[in-house]
C-alpha cells in the first residue's frame, strides 16, 4: 500500500503541482512565531519550559 501511495502522490505532483510549499510555509510560521514571541513560545503546552 505505502508504494501505491509514494506512486500516486508521485503522479499527482507532476499533473498538478502544490502551489505552496508546505516546509517552506512551516518555517515561515515558525519564524513569525519566535519574532511574536521575542523567540519564546509560552501558549503551546509543548513549547513551554520544564519547570522543576
Amino acid at each position: 500500500m505505502d508504494t501505491l501511495h509514494r506512486e500516486l502522490e508521485g503522479l499527482i505532483g507532476e499533473l498538478a503541482p502544490s502551489f505552496i510549499d508546505l516546509e517552506q510555509l512551516e518555517r515561515l510560521v515558525t519564524e513569525d512565531d519566535l519574532l511574536a514571541f521575542d523567540g519564546e513560545c509560552t501558549i503551546h503546552d509543548g513549547c513551554r519550559p520544564i519547570q522543576f
